[in-house]
């Protein structure tokens, strides 16, 4: 269907709109280098990216592990006066911290707020997730007392986050205190969550005490 529109003639020429939605599916689906060839053909065609573009393509460069080119990517992207927004910000402080960058993600986060960006539910429960990989989970929780009090309410991805951390960290009272909490805003536990929590019956590191609690959990659990 793009093909066609191009070849109709200049009466449906495609906008920023077509190319951003044709770009976003093709790093979607993991075409990248198609994706790039739609990005350098609708900027010789003088069709300006706009916020949407340089957000897929950032996304799939970092998906890709393509760090360099993604920074430079958002150089590009502020020289030609498109201002990154919150979900830029969320997509690269995520893709550093998938690619083992966590020092990085947190500069970036660090960046984010001094530039009067209010952080979202997204942006924190990556900063979460970023604290707890490198083990600082006073400071992941102490952020996630910040996101009830700032008003940006935490959901299940970032209840998610934070119980596995406690989990692998063999914290089954705090994993399930946290549990007990998202349970009681109406989210759930992921079926990566529900398996740590079963594995902690039987890992050697949990004290006996921790496993009576599970116990008790699981069992409240098929009471009701």
């Amino acid at each position: 269907m793009f093909e066609d529109m191009r070849l109709r003639g200049t009466h449906i020429t495609p906008d920023v709109f077509t190319y951003s939605t044709l770009i976003d599916a093709l790093c979607k689906e993991n075409r990248f280098q198609l994706a790039l060839r739609h990005f350098e053909e609708m900027k010789d065609r003088g069709v300006a990216p706009d916020v949407f573009t340089y957000n897929s393509l950032l996304d799939g460069l970092l998906k890709n592990v393509e760090i360099d080119r993604a920074i430079s990517l958002r150089r590009e992207m502020e020289n030609n006066g498109v201002a990154p927004n919150i979900f830029t910000y969320g997509i690269i402080i995520n893709g550093l911290c998938e690619a083992g960058r966590l020092a990085k993600a947190a500069e970036v986060f660090s960046y984010l707020v001094a530039k009067g960006l209010r952080p979202n539910v997204t942006t924190d429960t990556i900063m979460i997730k970023v604290l707890c990989r490198q083990g600082l989970l006073g400071d992941a929780t102490e952020l996630l007392k910040e996101m009830a009090d700032n008003g940006c309410s935490p959901n299940d991805c970032t209840y998610n986050t934070i119980i596995k951390a406690f989990l692998k960290a063999n914290d089954v009272a705090k994993a399930l205190n946290y549990l007990h909490i998202m349970r009681s805003q109406g989210f759930a536990a992921d079926a990566t969550t529900s398996s740590l929590f079963l594995g902690s019956l039987t890992h050697p590191n949990v004290s006996d005490t921790d496993k009576a609690l599970l116990e008790k959990f699981f069992l409240d659990r098929r009471g009701t």
